[in-house]
């Protein structure tokens, strides 16, 4: 990625972590990217992204990596843009024929063998909404004496195309957590309009429940990933460390909590820390019955005292007698609170949910 962002650094890296996540999880993004169909058990290899140009500079590449099928090895860039650059085309060129020498051995090629070299499939993924970006970046490459004409051409993906069905039904869980750079723009686009402060306040608490619930939209997901076996607990986790990462990132100078906030959202859905509390719980009582009470007790605790914390942010300080009832109810009814919550606009709607 090669842009003007100003945390360009720890944006890159989170890319490079959501790709990291685990082979499986690789496997399905290459798939549903590149209209594969390899098996999620295939042989995966995370391939180097450092390449030195002619002018001895470095280039970074995103993300190179090779799945091998009968000892047969394809390679795979992807590029991470958030700007619509003309250039990037001519980038992806060098990117891919440097990609395509790389641990090319000189010393095996004969002095009569005609030299081939393999250039990798490639992909750009552009991250912030843009109606001008097309469907995929080509030029025209005239050879010298055959006068051959050679088009190159790389495919785009644009993450704003599509929802939330899509990328369960292709397992694209690792870009799940993508879906709220669109929203740093928004976020830009009204500081920058002239307002009285009391409107500014009121439109970026506005804000704020707009990125929240995108948050916890994605957070249920997971979820529901968890719930079918599509995810298992440490990739969740993987995912969830780094959607609240990327949340920081883009929004911690003027939303200085939103870091803390996802956290406490995630914890809604399984939280290594929660269940280490609730089978030490367990434990006490020396019982399985007891490890499996304690265990239960203490997610549900967790879950009843973020929702208190979301409930406070929206309504203001809850009435003792609310918490204490939130506190008191079982799982399944928190679960339900928790999905609901930004359709709760008042106490007595709120009231439809707790049970006595």
């Amino acid at each position: 990625m090669e842009n003007g962002e100003k945390n360009i650094i720890h944006y890159d890296k989170i890319l490079k972590n959501l790709f990291n996540i685990s082979n499986r999880l690789t496997i399905c993004a290459i798939n549903a990217l590149f209209k594969k169909d390899f098996k999620e058990n295939a042989k995966i290899e995370q391939l180097n992204r450092e390449y030195i140009r002619l002018d001895k500079t470095t280039a970074i590449a995103d993300t190179v990596l090779s799945i091998e099928i009968n000892e047969q090895k394809t390679k795979y860039h992807i590029e991470f843009q958030t700007i619509n650059d003309r250039t990037l085309i001519i980038r992806m060129i060098d990117y891919g024929f440097r990609i395509a020498i790389d641990n090319l051995d000189y010393s095996k090629i004969k002095p009569d063998e005609e030299i081939t070299v393999e250039f990798p499939s490639q992909i750009i993924i552009f991250l912030k909404h843009n109606e001008s970006i097309p469907d995929e970046l080509n030029l025209t490459i005239k050879m010298p004496y055959t006068e051959q004409k050679i088009k190159y051409i790389v495919p785009t993906f644009k993450i704003w195309e599509y929802d939330p069905d899509y990328y369960k039904k292709k397992k694209l869980y690792i870009m799940l957590p993508l879906r709220i750079i669109n929203l740093s723009e928004e976020f830009e686009n009204l500081k920058k309009r002239k307002l009285q402060e009391e409107e500014r306040t009121k439109l970026q608490n506005e804000y704020r429940w707009k990125i929240t619930e995108v948050i916890v939209s994605i957070i249920k997901e997971l979820k529901d990933a968890l719930k079918t076996d599509d995810l298992i607990i440490e990739e969740c986790n993987k995912i969830l460390l780094e959607l609240s990462t990327l949340a920081g990132e883009l929004f911690n100078e003027e939303l200085k909590d939103i870091e803390q906030e996802v956290n406490e959202m995630a914890k809604m859905i399984i939280d290594p820390e929660i269940y280490r509390r609730g089978f030490e719980e367990g434990l006490e009582k020396g019982l399985e019955k007891g490890i499996e009470k304690g265990i239960e007790r203490g997610v549900g605790k967790g879950m009843a005292e973020t929702i208190i914390r979301q409930l406070c942010k929206k309504f203001g300080e809850l009435p003792s007698e609310y918490k204490e009832r939130i506190l008191c109810q079982d799982r399944p009814t928190l679960e339900l609170i928790a999905e609901n919550i930004f359709n709760i606009e008042s106490l007595s709607e709120l009231d439809r949910f707790l049970k006595q």
